[in-house]
């Protein structure tokens, strides 16, 4: 149903969600299917999750990694989706009343890599961890940080500087 500057998507007659009249078009062609509380469209034969339409990785935490500014997890108008952290493997915390950002990769188990002052030293730290696992045989398919706001320059520096913690320079290596 159209209303004033959003549109009502009704999958069933007692759940509804509200989008951006921007985004009618799109849902006008992809049927929206839930499977337990993931909502998701088939897209060119695959499975979209609903959330990484705007920006939302798939194994984000709500309230950590994203939130519904007005509450309802059922509206996807953008300007009540605000996405707190971007980053892979990165989590923001709060030690001794300052903010800090904590690396953490999985790899049979976590591991911490570090904790940083900024989220994309930690987003950094993250892929030049990926990179020490990669090099010592381990095959899990990671995905990079991509961090816009960084030059090349600008990476290539922090990413020299970024210490990563022992527990991941000292894996065993799998490639022997």
């Amino acid at each position: 149903y159209l209303k004033n500057k959003y549109f009502l998507y009704y999958l069933s007659p007692l759940e509804e969600i509200k989008f951006d009249i921007d985004d009618l078009f799109y849902y006008a062609n992809h049927k929206i299917m839930k499977r337990n509380k993931h909502l998701w469209v088939a897209d060119y034969g695959m499975q979209v999750s609903l959330l990484s339409r705007y920006g939302i990785r798939a194994y984000s935490v709500p309230g950590r990694d994203h939130i519904f500014i007005n509450g309802d997890p059922h509206d996807f108008r953008y300007h009540n989706i605000k996405i707190i952290n971007p980053y892979l493997g990165v989590h923001k915390i709060t030690k001794k009343g300052s903010v800090q950002y904590k690396a953490a990769i999985h790899v049979n188990g976590n591991y911490t890599v570090g904790i940083y002052p900024t989220a994309e030293e930690a987003a950094v730290a993250y892929n030049k961890a990926v990179d020490i696992l990669k090099r010592k045989g381990i095959t899990k398919n990671y995905t990079f940080n991509y961090i816009e706001s960084l030059t090349a320059y600008a990476y290539a520096k922090i990413y020299t500087d970024v210490t990563v913690s022992d527990n991941i320079k000292n894996f065993p290596d799998k490639s022997v």
